[in-house]
Protein backbone atom coordinates (compact mmCIF):
# COMPACT_ATOMS: atom_id res chain seq x y z
CA UNK A 1 0.00 0.00 0.00
CA UNK A 2 1.09 3.59 -0.59
CA UNK A 3 2.22 6.10 2.24
CA UNK A 4 -0.21 8.45 0.98
CA UNK A 5 -2.98 9.39 2.54
CA UNK A 6 -6.38 10.43 1.26
CA UNK A 7 -9.21 11.64 3.34
CA UNK A 8 -12.84 11.26 1.65
CA UNK A 9 -15.00 13.24 3.92
CA UNK A 10 -18.86 12.76 3.26
CA UNK A 11 -19.57 8.90 2.52
CA UNK A 12 -22.43 8.95 0.30
CA UNK A 13 -22.59 7.71 -3.34
CA UNK A 14 -19.74 9.40 -4.72
CA UNK A 15 -17.43 9.70 -1.73
CA UNK A 16 -18.01 5.38 -1.18
CA UNK A 17 -17.20 5.58 -5.15
CA UNK A 18 -13.89 7.29 -5.06
CA UNK A 19 -12.68 4.86 -2.74
CA UNK A 20 -14.02 1.74 -4.64
CA UNK A 21 -12.45 2.99 -7.51
CA UNK A 22 -8.80 4.04 -5.72
CA UNK A 23 -9.13 0.45 -4.59
CA UNK A 24 -8.53 -0.59 -7.56
CA UNK A 25 -5.54 0.64 -8.31
CA UNK A 26 -2.17 -1.30 -8.32
CA UNK A 27 -0.23 0.72 -5.37
CA UNK A 28 -3.65 2.07 -3.60
CA UNK A 29 -3.24 4.36 -1.19
CA UNK A 30 -4.39 4.60 2.28
CA UNK A 31 -8.00 5.62 2.55
CA UNK A 32 -9.78 7.16 5.43
CA UNK A 33 -13.23 8.23 5.79
CA UNK A 34 -15.32 10.57 7.63
CA UNK A 35 -19.21 10.85 7.54
CA UNK A 36 -21.20 11.96 10.53
CA UNK A 37 -23.54 9.05 9.71
CA UNK A 38 -21.97 6.15 11.17
CA UNK A 39 -24.20 3.80 9.13
CA UNK A 40 -22.67 5.59 6.66
CA UNK A 41 -18.95 4.94 7.37
CA UNK A 42 -20.07 1.32 8.00
CA UNK A 43 -21.81 0.44 4.61
CA UNK A 44 -18.26 1.75 3.18
CA UNK A 45 -15.79 -0.11 5.23
CA UNK A 46 -17.85 -3.56 4.64
CA UNK A 47 -17.78 -2.68 0.75
CA UNK A 48 -13.82 -2.50 1.31
CA UNK A 49 -13.90 1.27 0.08
CA UNK A 50 -11.82 2.77 3.22
CA UNK A 51 -8.92 1.24 5.46
CA UNK A 52 -10.43 2.95 8.18
CA UNK A 53 -13.41 5.65 9.37
CA UNK A 54 -12.76 8.01 11.97
CA UNK A 55 -15.68 9.91 13.33
CA UNK A 56 -13.70 12.56 14.79
CA UNK A 57 -12.76 15.21 11.73
CA UNK A 58 -9.59 16.41 12.91
CA UNK A 59 -8.32 13.27 13.21
CA UNK A 60 -9.69 12.16 10.02
CA UNK A 61 -7.70 15.14 8.08
CA UNK A 62 -4.86 14.40 10.41
CA UNK A 63 -1.65 14.52 8.01
CA UNK A 64 -3.43 14.21 4.69
CA UNK A 65 -2.10 14.51 2.17
CA UNK A 66 -5.25 14.79 -0.35
CA UNK A 67 -8.92 15.53 0.97
CA UNK A 68 -11.64 15.49 -1.41
CA UNK A 69 -15.27 17.17 0.19
CA UNK A 70 -18.10 15.06 -1.00
CA UNK A 71 -20.37 16.83 1.04
CA UNK A 72 -23.77 18.87 0.50
CA UNK A 73 -23.18 22.34 -0.19
CA UNK A 74 -24.45 23.59 3.84
CA UNK A 75 -21.46 21.27 5.41
CA UNK A 76 -18.84 22.93 3.04
CA UNK A 77 -18.26 26.09 5.21
CA UNK A 78 -18.37 24.59 8.56
CA UNK A 79 -15.93 21.73 7.62
CA UNK A 80 -13.32 23.65 6.30
CA UNK A 81 -13.45 26.13 9.60
CA UNK A 82 -13.36 22.76 11.52
CA UNK A 83 -10.12 21.60 9.41
CA UNK A 84 -8.64 24.69 8.33
CA UNK A 85 -6.35 25.08 11.59
CA UNK A 86 -5.36 21.49 11.28
CA UNK A 87 -3.95 20.81 7.55
CA UNK A 88 -0.82 20.02 6.91
CA UNK A 89 1.20 22.27 4.46
CA UNK A 90 0.92 21.67 0.85
CA UNK A 91 -2.16 19.66 1.55
CA UNK A 92 -4.36 19.35 -1.74
CA UNK A 93 -7.96 19.81 -1.33
CA UNK A 94 -10.92 19.12 -3.42
CA UNK A 95 -14.75 18.88 -3.45
CA UNK A 96 -17.60 17.25 -5.72
CA UNK A 97 -20.50 19.77 -5.43
CA UNK A 98 -22.14 21.51 -8.45
CA UNK A 99 -21.45 24.80 -7.82
CA UNK A 100 -17.98 25.92 -8.02
CA UNK A 101 -17.52 29.99 -7.72
CA UNK A 102 -19.01 30.09 -4.23
CA UNK A 103 -17.34 27.05 -2.99
CA UNK A 104 -13.71 28.39 -4.22
CA UNK A 105 -14.55 31.86 -2.55
CA UNK A 106 -15.25 29.77 0.75
CA UNK A 107 -11.59 28.09 0.27
CA UNK A 108 -9.77 31.18 -0.64
CA UNK A 109 -11.36 33.15 2.71
CA UNK A 110 -11.30 30.07 5.12
CA UNK A 111 -8.03 28.10 4.18
CA UNK A 112 -4.42 28.84 4.86
CA UNK A 113 -1.70 29.91 1.97
CA UNK A 114 -0.02 26.55 2.72
CA UNK A 115 -2.79 24.50 1.07
CA UNK A 116 -4.35 24.37 -2.54
CA UNK A 117 -7.78 23.90 -3.36
CA UNK A 118 -8.97 22.70 -7.11
CA UNK A 119 -12.48 22.71 -7.28
CA UNK A 120 -14.26 19.61 -8.97
CA UNK A 121 -17.55 18.53 -10.03
CA UNK A 122 -17.90 14.79 -11.71
CA UNK A 123 -20.66 14.73 -13.75
CA UNK A 124 -22.04 10.98 -13.07
CA UNK A 125 -26.04 9.52 -12.08
CA UNK A 126 -25.25 7.23 -9.08
CA UNK A 127 -28.68 5.19 -8.27
CA UNK A 128 -28.98 6.72 -5.34
CA UNK A 129 -27.11 9.13 -2.60
CA UNK A 130 -25.77 6.65 -0.31
CA UNK A 131 -23.19 4.13 -0.08
CA UNK A 132 -24.88 1.15 -1.18
CA UNK A 133 -25.71 2.97 -4.37
CA UNK A 134 -21.95 3.40 -4.85
CA UNK A 135 -19.78 1.67 -7.67
CA UNK A 136 -16.07 1.81 -8.44
CA UNK A 137 -17.21 2.48 -12.10
CA UNK A 138 -19.17 5.38 -11.75
CA UNK A 139 -16.94 7.50 -12.88
CA UNK A 140 -15.44 5.35 -15.48
CA UNK A 141 -15.29 7.81 -19.07
CA UNK A 142 -17.29 10.30 -17.35
CA UNK A 143 -16.56 14.38 -17.64
CA UNK A 144 -15.41 15.23 -14.17
CA UNK A 145 -15.32 19.50 -14.06
CA UNK A 146 -12.08 21.02 -12.67
CA UNK A 147 -12.15 24.41 -11.68
CA UNK A 148 -8.82 26.09 -10.28
CA UNK A 149 -8.69 29.28 -9.08
CA UNK A 150 -6.27 31.25 -11.02
CA UNK A 151 -3.34 31.59 -8.23
CA UNK A 152 -3.59 27.78 -7.15
CA UNK A 153 -0.17 26.07 -7.81
CA UNK A 154 -0.01 24.21 -10.92
CA UNK A 155 1.78 21.39 -9.20
CA UNK A 156 -1.86 20.65 -7.36
CA UNK A 157 -3.99 21.48 -10.15
CA UNK A 158 -2.02 18.52 -11.98
CA UNK A 159 -1.73 16.11 -8.90
CA UNK A 160 -6.03 16.88 -8.94
CA UNK A 161 -6.02 15.97 -13.05
CA UNK A 162 -4.05 12.75 -11.99
CA UNK A 163 -6.30 12.31 -9.00
CA UNK A 164 -9.56 12.47 -11.46
CA UNK A 165 -8.13 10.09 -14.55
CA UNK A 166 -6.98 7.41 -11.70
CA UNK A 167 -10.62 6.83 -10.51
CA UNK A 168 -11.59 6.76 -14.45
CA UNK A 169 -12.67 10.26 -15.52
CA UNK A 170 -11.71 12.76 -17.57
CA UNK A 171 -10.80 16.03 -16.25
CA UNK A 172 -13.24 19.26 -17.96
CA UNK A 173 -11.34 22.61 -17.26
CA UNK A 174 -13.62 25.25 -16.64
CA UNK A 175 -13.64 28.70 -15.43
CA UNK A 176 -15.79 28.30 -12.17
CA UNK A 177 -18.20 31.72 -13.12
CA UNK A 178 -18.96 29.79 -16.32
CA UNK A 179 -19.09 26.38 -14.88
CA UNK A 180 -21.81 27.47 -12.69
CA UNK A 181 -23.71 29.65 -15.20
CA UNK A 182 -24.00 26.64 -17.50
CA UNK A 183 -24.87 23.98 -14.81
CA UNK A 184 -27.93 26.20 -13.63
CA UNK A 185 -29.82 25.16 -16.76
CA UNK A 186 -29.07 21.71 -16.07
CA UNK A 187 -28.93 20.81 -12.53
CA UNK A 188 -30.47 24.14 -10.47
CA UNK A 189 -33.28 24.83 -12.44
CA UNK A 190 -34.51 21.03 -12.42
CA UNK A 191 -33.79 21.23 -9.18
CA UNK A 192 -36.04 24.14 -8.71
CA UNK A 193 -38.83 22.88 -10.36
CA UNK A 194 -39.40 19.65 -8.51
CA UNK A 195 -39.54 21.95 -5.76
CA UNK A 196 -42.14 24.35 -7.24
CA UNK A 197 -44.28 21.27 -8.84
CA UNK A 198 -44.29 19.78 -5.48
CA UNK A 199 -44.92 22.69 -4.32
CA UNK A 200 -47.40 23.94 -6.50
CA UNK A 201 -49.72 20.39 -5.92
CA UNK A 202 -49.08 20.57 -2.27
CA UNK A 203 -50.71 23.30 -1.22
CA UNK A 204 -53.36 23.13 -4.05
CA UNK A 205 -56.95 23.09 -2.00
CA UNK A 206 -57.41 19.95 -4.08
CA UNK A 207 -54.30 17.90 -2.86
CA UNK A 208 -55.78 15.45 -0.28
CA UNK A 209 -57.50 14.44 -3.72
CA UNK A 210 -55.42 15.01 -5.74
CA UNK A 211 -52.71 13.06 -3.83
CA UNK A 212 -54.50 10.16 -5.04
CA UNK A 213 -53.75 9.67 -8.18
CA UNK A 214 -50.28 10.94 -8.69
CA UNK A 215 -48.01 8.33 -9.64
CA UNK A 216 -45.07 7.40 -11.34
CA UNK A 217 -45.06 10.63 -13.16
CA UNK A 218 -45.58 13.30 -10.46
CA UNK A 219 -42.85 10.92 -8.49
CA UNK A 220 -40.39 10.91 -11.76
CA UNK A 221 -41.09 15.24 -12.41
CA UNK A 222 -40.28 15.76 -8.19
CA UNK A 223 -37.36 13.43 -7.76
CA UNK A 224 -35.49 16.38 -7.11
CA UNK A 225 -37.33 17.80 -3.91
CA UNK A 226 -36.62 14.46 -2.19
CA UNK A 227 -33.15 15.67 -0.99
CA UNK A 228 -32.94 17.06 2.75
CA UNK A 229 -34.76 20.34 2.68
CA UNK A 230 -31.63 22.49 4.01
CA UNK A 231 -29.33 21.12 1.43
CA UNK A 232 -31.42 21.51 -1.35
CA UNK A 233 -31.98 25.01 -0.19
CA UNK A 234 -28.15 25.88 -0.03
CA UNK A 235 -27.13 23.96 -3.09
CA UNK A 236 -29.96 26.18 -5.23
CA UNK A 237 -29.29 29.30 -2.92
CA UNK A 238 -25.43 29.29 -3.81
CA UNK A 239 -26.24 29.64 -7.47
CA UNK A 240 -28.51 32.14 -7.31
CA UNK A 241 -27.91 34.91 -9.48
CA UNK A 242 -27.69 32.45 -12.58
CA UNK A 243 -30.91 30.60 -11.23
CA UNK A 244 -32.90 33.51 -11.71
CA UNK A 245 -31.97 34.48 -15.06
CA UNK A 246 -32.86 30.32 -16.14
CA UNK A 247 -36.26 31.11 -14.35
CA UNK A 248 -36.86 34.28 -16.21
CA UNK A 249 -35.96 31.91 -18.96
CA UNK A 250 -38.63 29.45 -18.17
CA UNK A 251 -41.20 31.13 -17.68
CA UNK A 252 -40.94 32.57 -21.46
CA UNK A 253 -40.80 28.59 -22.56
CA UNK A 254 -44.12 28.36 -20.57
CA UNK A 255 -45.63 31.07 -21.98
CA UNK A 256 -44.67 29.91 -25.40
CA UNK A 257 -46.47 26.61 -24.50
CA UNK A 258 -49.34 28.27 -22.86
CA UNK A 259 -50.03 30.56 -26.30
CA UNK A 260 -49.89 27.18 -28.55
CA UNK A 261 -52.22 25.48 -25.97
CA UNK A 262 -54.72 28.30 -25.65
CA UNK A 263 -55.01 29.05 -29.45
CA UNK A 264 -55.17 25.30 -29.71
CA UNK A 265 -52.31 25.03 -32.35
CA UNK A 266 -51.83 21.68 -33.00
CA UNK A 267 -48.97 21.60 -35.26
CA UNK A 268 -47.07 23.97 -33.14
CA UNK A 269 -47.56 22.48 -29.96
CA UNK A 270 -46.61 19.09 -31.56
CA UNK A 271 -43.56 20.98 -33.02
CA UNK A 272 -42.68 22.33 -29.69
CA UNK A 273 -42.97 18.71 -27.86
CA UNK A 274 -41.00 17.34 -30.99
CA UNK A 275 -37.90 19.80 -30.29
CA UNK A 276 -37.83 19.15 -27.05
CA UNK A 277 -38.03 14.83 -27.21
CA UNK A 278 -35.56 14.97 -29.94
CA UNK A 279 -32.92 16.93 -28.22
CA UNK A 280 -33.45 14.82 -24.99
CA UNK A 281 -32.76 11.63 -26.81
CA UNK A 282 -29.91 12.77 -28.38
CA UNK A 283 -27.90 14.17 -25.23
CA UNK A 284 -29.09 11.17 -23.34
CA UNK A 285 -27.34 8.82 -26.40
CA UNK A 286 -24.46 10.72 -26.11
CA UNK A 287 -24.36 10.60 -22.33
CA UNK A 288 -25.35 6.74 -21.91
CA UNK A 289 -22.31 5.97 -24.92
CA UNK A 290 -19.60 7.96 -23.43
CA UNK A 291 -19.49 10.45 -26.15
CA UNK A 292 -19.63 13.86 -24.17
CA UNK A 293 -16.15 13.67 -23.08
CA UNK A 294 -14.59 13.96 -26.55
CA UNK A 295 -15.92 17.05 -27.32
CA UNK A 296 -13.22 19.08 -26.10
CA UNK A 297 -9.34 19.74 -25.61
CA UNK A 298 -7.52 19.11 -22.12
CA UNK A 299 -5.04 22.37 -21.64
CA UNK A 300 -3.16 20.42 -19.06
CA UNK A 301 -1.20 17.24 -20.09
CA UNK A 302 -1.61 14.09 -17.15
CA UNK A 303 1.44 12.55 -16.44
CA UNK A 304 1.36 8.62 -16.01
CA UNK A 305 -1.29 7.39 -13.90
CA UNK A 306 1.45 5.39 -11.68
CA UNK A 307 2.94 8.46 -11.19
CA UNK A 308 0.13 10.07 -8.81
CA UNK A 309 1.17 8.92 -5.48
CA UNK A 310 4.76 9.11 -5.67
CA UNK A 311 3.86 13.01 -7.14
CA UNK A 312 1.92 13.59 -4.06
CA UNK A 313 4.50 12.41 -1.48
CA UNK A 314 7.12 14.43 -3.67
CA UNK A 315 4.68 18.16 -4.05
CA UNK A 316 5.92 19.30 -0.81
CA UNK A 317 9.49 19.06 -0.83
CA UNK A 318 9.21 20.20 -4.74
CA UNK A 319 7.82 23.20 -2.77
CA UNK A 320 9.70 23.77 -0.59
Amino acid sequence: MSNVKITIIGVGAIGTSLGLALKQTDDPPRLIAHDKDPLHTRQALKMGAFDKSEWNLINAVDNADLIVLALPADAVRPTLEAIAADLKPDAVLTDTLSTKADILQMATELLPPTVHFVGGHPIVLPGGSGPEHASADLFKNALYCLTPAPNVAPEAVQLVDNFVSLVGGTPFYLDPLEHDGLVSTVNDLPLLLSVALAHNASQSPTWKETRKLAGNTFAQMTAGAAMDATALAAMMRANRINLVRRIESIIGTLKQAQSLLETDDPAGFESFVEKAVTARAAWLADFEGNKLSTLYEKPIETVKKENMFAQLLQFGRRRK
